[in-house]
């Protein structure tokens, strides 16, 4: 049995949620998976007990799964799947050192076929690393939060890093940054307020977790 599972940091401790749909194959369950990739971290699959037994995480690199290159390990605080492109300067863990830490075997699914707008490998977005590592450092400077809007505005694959980015911060962090944080959720693009503002009904996937911290609900509207 297969089900979709998340996993986020709780007071620094990794913790696994479990979706109650099941599925009778890794495909069907990866298929599902792959429709809304910032919502889950990977398949789960389950022995006859319902013991988790193996995460199997998809190939597909960034919380919203639209860079066209494999990715091959996770960050280190965010677990979200990166290549070796967008993981360059960010804490990663390998694979095998995010199976050491789960105490759950772990491995990549076959990579996925591109088709469409990735059916052509391009170059993974430079702004979006940059934004995941100046983000602690950088969000209470007005000229660097106009900077990354206009990004946002010019370039859909930049989202990724500022989902990484609020999703690195530590509670404490949150706690200190809140009001910038708040300051940033009113000042984004209106079409990536909007979709944060709807992905915080899945509190424990990227763009909710993000969407949260920057203090929106499904209910926030553009001013």
């Amino acid at each position: 049995m297969f089900r979709l599972i998340q996993l986020h940091t709780e007071n620094g401790v990794p913790r696994i949620g479990v979706e109650p749909d099941g599925y009778v194959s890794a495909r069907t369950a990866l298929a599902h998976y792959r429709s809304r990739p910032a919502a889950y971290f990977g398949v789960g699959r389950f022995d006859h007990e319902g013991t988790l037994a193996e995460i199997i995480l998809d190939r597909l690199c960034g919380p919203l799964g639209d860079c066209p290159r494999p990715a091959s390990v996770v960050h280190a605080r965010t677990y979200q799947r990166l290549c070796a492109t967008c993981s360059l300067g960010l804490e990663v863990l390998t694979v095998p050192e995010l199976a050491r830490i789960l105490g759950i075997a772990c491995r990549l699914a076959p990579v996925l076929a591109r088709s469409g707008r990735h059916a052509r490998l391009e170059v993974a977005s430079p702004a979006g690393n940059r934004i995941a590592r100046e983000f602690a450092s950088h969000v209470h400077d007005p000229i660097w939060r106009l900077e990354l809007c206009a990004e946002l505005a010019r370039d859909a694959g930049s989202v990724n890093g500022l989902l990484i980015g609020v999703g690195a911060l530590t509670h404490r962090d949150v706690l200190d940054l809140y009001p910038r944080l708040r300051t940033l959720a009113d000042e984004l693009p209106p079409h990536v307020r909007e979709e944060l503002s709807r992905a915080t009904a899945r509190p424990l996937s990227p763009a909710g977790v993000a969407g949260l911290r920057m203090g929106l609900t499904t209910a926030a509207t553009p001013g």
